[in-house]
């Protein structure tokens, strides 16, 4: 009986220690002493095996109460043909940028040719308002065939803005969307009603009209639901996990919930709460990993930290929380970081893009984190 003990102890210890990543590796990634890069969660990543495209936006960095960012806000990306070992930088040009602090879209029109989703390029950028560099309360997209060196917009989405469920609301979505085929593809958008909650669209012509699905969260004034990410799991399931904002935010200011589809995004359930912040939230990054498990990683401007948990059951409950980096150092006393994104690469390490600050660079920086 006593041995017996002794392994359940062991096992149960080994298990513990597995959450946390043994050897993690951070990478510089975009900034400089005289700019403010931050939210790579707002601006969306691609991953084609080792090459990663992730997006973030640029500003000048003068100290401030709030953000530390103060003129006109770039829209730009980093790209990494190794995994994220080494990136490269780039602005391409016609894409969402301007003379102004917040980008309004010029001469933005109807799509008129059907785009192809599955195509080996084909990435999709979202814009509207409610977010650094942007300014669009009827929401539209760019689009780019050469994974992100080129793009062509801005677009609106089809008729999304006369439909009943939309039509007089103000929409605020980052990039989430998922692509089922050549001609189809679902996007999961946030909608101020006013009360802000997410809502699930899709075009069945490849981006030439789209139509309302489901809502994916209640109508309620207990909280704000923002930031969406979604992944179809391999078991044909839709996993979304977003950022809740309380109302009152006190005493728990905000939280992570995930909410599953099983019938192809047409109905919604809540599956599980992974953290609750108690004063300064984040939006959730997640990946299906090859070994079936679910990563979430976020930001926890509470403790200072980039952090994420495990889940064995398809996001039903999740491991204990393991630290992705720590030792934030900025110039400011809050933890202006996160708003990560995450990719696995197929040697089978995560890749987190996110924005940070650190003695080394106390200037707000788009930073990666390997394990």
């Amino acid at each position: 009986m006593k041995l017996l003990a002794l392994l359940s102890v062991l096992v149960l210890t080994s298990t513990a220690f597995a959450q946390q990543p043994r050897h993690i590796e951070h990478v510089f990634v975009a900034g400089g002493p005289d700019s403010f890069c931050g939210w790579p969660a707002n601006n969306g990543v691609w991953q084609w095996d080792n090459e990663i495209l992730v997006g973030f936006t640029e500003g000048e960095f003068i100290a401030s109460e709030s953000h530390n960012l103060k003129g006109i806000q770039h829209s730009k990306f980093a790209r990494s043909l190794d995994g994220g070992d080494t990136w490269k930088v780039f602005d391409p040009e016609n894409f969402l940028d301007d003379d102004n602090i917040q980008w309004k879209p010029k001469g933005k029109t109807r799509l008129d040719t059907a785009l192809s989703f599955t195509d080996l390029g084909f990435v999709l950028r979202v814009f509207a308002s409610g977010y650094h560099g942007n300014d669009d309360p009827d929401a539209g997209f760019y689009y780019s065939y050469d994974r992100g060196a080129t793009w062509k917009g801005p677009h609106h989405f089809g008729g999304l803005n006369a439909l009943p469920e939309i039509r007089g609301k103000v929409l605020t979505p980052r990039t989430d969307y998922i692509a089922t085929s050549d001609d189809h593809c679902f996007w999961f958008i946030t909608v101020d009603e006013p009360l802000r909650r997410i809502a699930c669209i899709e075009t069945s012509d490849g981006g030439l009209t789209f139509d309302f699905v489901s809502w994916v969260t209640p109508a309620t004034e207990s909280y704000s639901a923002i930031m969406p990410q979604t992944i179809k799991l391999s078991n044909g399931d839709y996993l979304l996990a977003f950022r809740r904002i309380n109302k009152p935010k006190t005493p728990i200011e905000s939280g992570i919930d995930f909410y599953i589809s099983k019938d192809n995004c047409k109905t919604w359930n809540f599956l599980s709460t992974i953290v609750e912040f108690v004063d300064n939230s984040n939006p959730p990054a997640i990946v299906e990993m090859a070994d079936g498990r679910i990563c979430c990683i976020y930001g926890d401007r509470d403790k200072e930290v980039l952090a994420g948990k495990y889940s064995d059951d398809k996001g039903a409950t999740w491991g204990d929380e393991f630290v992705i980096r720590d030792e934030y150092k900025s110039v400011d006393g809050w933890a202006d970081m996160g708003y990560p994104r995450l990719v696995q690469r197929p040697d089978g390490k995560l890749v987190a893009m996110y924005y940070w600050a650190s003695a080394e660079h106390p200037q707000q920086h788009i930073a990666c984190s390997i394990w």
